[in-house]
């Protein structure tokens, strides 16, 4: 839904590398995971553009195994970021009330012996036969707003804005031709339905409501102890 002369530039990245990229082109803007302004608050951040979620759609994913009471280690992999890696601890103590240890994990999966916290597109073949639970959807229960998964950033602030100029109502286009984007994906039926169907908890623009989001969501590494000092994000409208 972005414009072409947007769409023929970009460059598809594991989200992990993207904010050191930017560090190194300052040409360029990336979608770059929340967390990662902890210790990059310098870079400027869209007022207009983001990733949010607050439903069962989701970037990550938990897989817990049945008939568990506690758990002590839940193995992380995929397309992981800053914000699983901080958040989960987080929402591990306020939530179950575990220090549980994270594991990188690139082994072979087995949902029944192992707790797991998925990201990225590795979810496409589990994320409705194996009972997943959004990650996104209890950050935002946690914070009462909406995780703020991605934000739009650059170490340039003339480029943030010319973007912000380029998609506007992109929510709405999204949503108006979800089922267009959708065929051109190849996912299977079941995983098209669940998608189309929860299109809804999925927003790309911030208004007050996720401005407010992404400002609960990176206070509570401060409150946690994970950082020493809390910021203002350099929002650009």
């Amino acid at each position: 839904m972005l414009p072409d002369d947007i769409k023929s530039k970009i460059e598809i990245l594991p989200a992990s590398m993207i904010t050191e990229k930017l560090l190194k082109d300052e040409e360029a803007a990336g979608l770059i995971p929340s967390m990662d302004l902890l210790n990059h608050n310098e870079m400027f951040v869209s007022r207009k553009l983001a990733l949010s979620f607050d439903g069962a759609l989701s970037q990550s994913y938990f897989y817990f195994m049945p008939d568990q009471n506690k758990f002590d280690k839940v193995f992380v992999r995929g397309d992981v970021t800053s914000n699983e890696i901080v958040l989960s601890k987080i929402l591990f103590a306020e939530n179950y009330g575990v220090e549980s240890e994270i594991v990188l994990d690139t082994g072979n999966i087995d949902f029944h012996e192992s707790n797991y916290l998925i990201a990225g597109q590795e979810n496409n073949e589990f994320v409705v036969k194996q009972n997943a639970v959004s990650f996104s959807d209890q950050i935002a229960e946690f914070i009462n707003y909406p995780y703020v998964n991605f934000v739009l950033s650059s170490v340039k602030q003339d480029l943030i804005t010319e973007i912000n100029s380029l998609a506007e109502n992109i929510d709405e286009k999204i949503e108006a031709n979800i089922f267009k984007i959708l065929d051109k994906m190849n996912f299977d039926e079941t995983l098209n339905k669940y998608i189309s169907e929860n299109i809804d908890t999925v927003y790309y623009e911030m208004t007050e409501n996720e401005v407010d989001g992404l400002q609960e969501l990176l206070k509570l590494p401060y409150y946690h102890g994970v950082t020493e000092d809390l910021f203002e994000v350099k929002l650009v409208l």
